[in-house]
């Protein structure tokens, strides 16, 4: 029985590019998002690659759990060895905190920590029957602080960041890992929206990589990338308050 994953949001950005990096090197790749469009033009690329694993369109919106159990119920017919769940679905909506809408932070929310969180439960009863070994979160360096314009944002990264963390020590001795990846700017239809510089800027392809690489060879619970800018994010994250509030505010000034 091949080696197989299962990848969310993978119609375009980190989770495009790792499916197609997981169908290079082999597996079978469940690829969700909510568009079958994007999805077949994803099973198309990969057929085109003449890759030697392929990748199976599995369209649904993860925020309705009826829509992740069917899911779960079709990968489980076609395989018994789901190697790797990358739950990538997320969005960004840039946001002054004085002008926040429950609608947009709802939206935020639901996509970002309560549908991960959902997957996971949902998936606890097939933990032994598909073999999964490992499930990871894609969240950003944005969970590490509160960040300008982002108040929904950082504190949907940061629910499911400590949430994963609460997952790893509850499952430890058990066989299956829990691992977050935290990208800085990748450049993705999201990104793409963007009116501001965002430093380190980096290609989706090369994120995917690393997301790929790491999850095979790698036991790290924590994954940051790029590198540098995650090492100024890290040091941001012991700066005392106010120094980190004028450093804000001055940023948000420029």
């Amino acid at each position: 029985m091949p080696n197989s994953c299962w990848i969310t949001g993978a119609s375009s950005g980190i989770g495009k590019y790792t499916a197609l990096c997981f169908a290079r090197n082999g597996y079978t790749v469940f690829a969700s998002s909510r568009s079958l469009k994007d999805l077949n033009t994803l099973v198309q690329e990969s057929l085109d690659s003449s890759f030697k694993g392929k990748i199976i369109a599995l369209p649904l919106d993860v925020t309705v759990s009826e829509e992740i159990v069917n899911g779960i119920k079709f990968i489980e017919k076609e395989t018994e060895n789901l190697n790797f769940i990358i739950l990538n679905a997320g969005t960004y909506i840039k946001e002054d905190s004085k002008y926040a809408t429950i609608k947009s932070t709802k939206h935020m929310i639901d996509l970002n920590y309560i549908a991960i969180f959902n997957h996971i439960i949902l998936l606890q009863p097939y933990i032994s029957t598909l073999n999964i070994e490992q499930i990871a979160v894609v969240s950003s360096m944005a969970a590490w602080r509160g960040m300008p314009m982002s108040a929904a944002y950082s504190s949907s990264k940061a629910a499911i960041k400590t949430a994963i963390e609460s997952f790893e020590i509850d499952y430890n001795n058990t066989g299956i890992r829990f691992r977050i990846f935290y990208p800085g700017f990748v450049k993705t239809p999201l990104t793409d929206k963007n009116d501001f510089k965002m430093p380190f800027l980096m290609d989706a392809e090369k994120a995917a990589k690393i997301v790929y690489e790491k999850l095979l060879y790698s036991k790290k619970f924590e994954v940051s990338f790029p590198l540098i800018f995650a090492l100024i994010m890290r040091i941001t994250t012991i700066l005392p308050w106010p120094i980190y509030k004028m450093l804000m505010i001055k940023k948000m000034q420029k």
